[in-house]
């Protein structure tokens, strides 16, 4: 796991510890901790939600770069050249 994938896991846990020492409060105090516990779980939506995206997103890469011929895609493309600027991109593997 690498520590971006980490780091978002780590938010997803932390929020909903988050939500449940609010759900704590709103069970000891009451209503006043409600905007703060559904402001929490929209964030928990949304990060869940980033999260899958960036899944289906590596899933989608690794099958064109596991496939090879057309659908592969060429490192060559996907690099910066420190003196020339970007390489050009024709959707094709740089021969």
């Amino acid at each position: 796991m690498n520590p971006e994938e980490s780091s978002s896991l780590n938010r997803i846990e932390r929020t909903e510890r988050a939500l449940v020492l609010l759900a704590y409060f709103i069970e000891l105090d009451g209503d006043v901790h409600l905007p703060l516990f559904e402001k929490f779980e929209a964030e928990l939506e949304e990060f869940k939600r980033m999260e899958g995206a960036k899944h289906r997103a590596r899933r989608l890469l690794m099958a064109h770069s596991r496939d090879g011929g057309l659908k592969a895609m060429d490192s060559m493309n996907l690099s910066l050249s420190s003196n020339g600027g970007p390489l050009p991109y024709l959707g094709l593997p740089v021969r």
